[in-house]
């Protein structure tokens, strides 16, 4: 017994030195790549008389612009949407470009950033540049809207032979869990308001309500419409004879060829060779991120100083520290930014950027404030939407001058929901005894081990009274729409961003040029003028962002517990290694563990 005791020690030490050497690794690994971001500051990429820009895209481009660990360890330095639309739009004016190659093999955008890129395509095709596009395949086991979407504004597609073209028209699919937590004996304890609040149907119902039915239906239509006209339009295909391929997709490569979806079918080095060519003049490939930090081939003409301030992720009051949490738009953070750049003496107005969908009611409110502070000291403010600009995420960008959203962008969602999930049937089936003690009639209100009282449930029922009426009091009196509008406009429907124009929810429909553009009419500046756009706060230094690692409490914690954990198995290994040979009684206490 004591000699598997003693192995079971040992290899727990063994673990142990090994988690050391991997979190060692890791920190020598981030170090490198810290190290190798700053020799690339220090001295920007060489650019050659003549270049052809290469953009290489995988997952969903960064909302935020940041220096941050978190973003070096989950980005690998891909540079934001915004920096990628500023590198296009100076490509298309820079003479020493020829041209651009993308590769979207793997491209998997929202909606709304895909309308971004294929805007800043054409946009840089205007100025008389050759665009190629290149797919292994568009989509394999899986949809390929958004990067065939992408695709369609360049001048030449180039495809795989091998490849298909996964152009099959918006789905939106939902899991129901009522029916399995009622097996479990967990009660979903959720209200909302009003009908087309549909965030708590998964828990509550067992099928998509009419009226949420009826709402995500108008949105896909309104997205696939949106999808099929673009498309249409650049390739110069009639809107009835692509929805009927779109009905018999995916398409194989030669189909595509032979029905004008693609232009060429040929390999990656194939398509290269074909840009650099188009490019002309020896053109050597320099990638999009590269270039980004090159500087300018003429002066910049004196430009706004604008504030960029993105909201991206789901609305908190304090967003949790650790290096490996997603996006959070953290209250505080952004209410002290806004503030930053109302102080800002060289800050003329701010850019809002918001991909969010929504969350706590109390932090979408105190940055509703901060955006309505920034106004009222006679910055304009601009609300940029992404993705999604929705519940929360529109409860915030309606405080601004101007709301500007992509025609596929989702908002709106004017609307709340609230309550709790009980898990006493649950507990109860397993044998899990639950008490209480408790002074005061609502102690338990939160509890997930009883549910609502009938006072209580009434009471969470004012409480989303409460919230609705001062969210649509808000929306109606910043968007100047009477009862009977914001009535239309609100019940918890989700828009599209073209759709959210009719009712009156968004002043214009584009992306980043539009943005800007109301900026400038805010500012009384001529069309065209320059913008000079600083993200605020400003992006963390990264050497700073490692020391706070280094000294932060939870890095200490895991490696101080390592350490305690390390000498008790000693301990024990050595008591152990003793005993073998004539055992001895345990005099020294345990090692206390917090």
């Amino acid at each position: 017994m004591l000699g598997w005791l003693r192995r079971v020690i040992v290899g727990l030490l063994a673990l142990v030195g090994l988690v050391v050497v991997v979190v060692a690794g890791g920190l020598y690994l981030l170090s490198a790549q810290l190290f190798e971001q700053y020799e690339s500051r220090w001295q920007a990429p060489e650019m050659p008389p003549r270049v052809l820009l290469h953009l290489k895209l995988g997952g969903p481009l960064p909302e935020q612009e940041t220096g941050t660990v978190q973003a070096l360890v989950r980005r690998q330095h891909q540079s934001s949407l915004r920096q990628v639309l500023e590198a296009l739009d100076r490509a298309a004016i820079d003479p020493r470009v020829g041209g651009i190659l993308a590769d979207l093999s793997h491209a998997q955008l929202g909606h709304a950033q895909a309308q971004e890129l294929h805007q800043a395509i054409l946009r840089f095709r205007s100025a008389g540049k050759p665009t190629i596009a290149f797919a292994d395949t568009f989509g394999e086991g899986q949809s390929g809207n958004t990067a065939y979407y992408i695709a369609s504004a360049f001048d030449h597609i180039w495809l795989q032979p091998s490849g298909d073209i996964g152009l099959t028209g918006i789905s939106m699919e939902f899991m129901f869990l009522r029916e399995a937590l009622d097996e479990l004996g967990i009660e979903p304890q959720m209200m909302r308001r009003q009908e087309y609040k549909g965030v708590v149907e998964t828990l509550t119902e067992r099928s998509l309500s009419v009226p949420v039915r009826e709402n995500y239906r108008q949105i896909a239509e309104s997205l696939y419409g949106r999808m099929i006209g673009d498309i249409a339009m650049r390739r110069d295909i009639a809107p009835e004879r692509l929805r009927a391929l779109v009905d018999t997709a995916p398409l194989n490569a030669t189909a595509g060829l032979e029905n004008r979806l693609v232009d060429r079918l040929g390999y990656r080095d194939e398509a290269r060779a074909a840009a650099l060519a188009l490019a002309g003049g020896e053109a050597r490939p320099i990638t999009l991120g590269d270039y980004a930090r090159t500087p300018p081939s003429n002066p910049e003409a004196p430009s706004a100083q604008i504030a960029l301030i993105t909201v991206s992720g789901p609305i908190v009051r304090a967003a949790p520290d650790g290096l490996f949490r997603e996006d959070m738009a953290a209250a505080g953070q952004l209410a002290d930014a806004l503030d930053a750049a109302v102080n800002a003496p060289s800050v003329r107005a701010i850019l809002l950027r918001i991909d969010s969908p929504g969350g706590s009611y109390v932090a979408s409110d105190s940055i509703w404030q901060a955006v309505r502070r920034a106004k009222e000291s006679g910055k304009p403010v601009v609300a940029w939407m992404g993705n999604v600009a929705a519940s929360g995420g529109y409860f915030i960008a309606m405080a601004a001058d101007r709301i500007v959203a992509q025609p596929m962008t989702l908002t709106g969602s004017i609307g709340v929901a609230g309550g709790k999930i009980v898990f006493a049937g649950a507990l109860d089936r397993l044998g899990i005894g639950h008490d209480r003690v408790a002074a005061g009639e609502n102690a338990g209100l939160y509890s997930p081990l009883e549910p609502f009282t009938t006072a209580q449930r009434q009471q969470m029922e004012r409480t989303l009274d409460r919230i609705y009426a001062d969210f649509t009091g808000k929306a109606a009196a910043a968007r100047g729409l009477d009862s009977a509008q914001i009535d239309r406009a609100a019940r918890g429907r989700v828009f599209t961003g073209a759709d959210a124009g009719e009712v009156g929810l968004v002043d214009a429909v584009g992306g980043y040029a539009e943005a800007k553009q109301a900026l400038r009419t805010l500012l009384n500046l001529p069309q065209g003028a320059p913008l000079k756009l600083q993200p605020f706060p400003a992006p963390e230094d990264p050497f700073q962002a490692m020391l706070d690692l280094l000294r932060g409490g939870d890095f200490l914690q895991a490696l101080s517990g390592l350490s305690r954990l390390s000498a008790l198995l000693t301990h024990y290994e050595t008591m152990l290694g003793g005993a073998m040979e004539a055992p001895q009684p345990l005099r020294t206490p345990l090692p206390e563990l917090r």
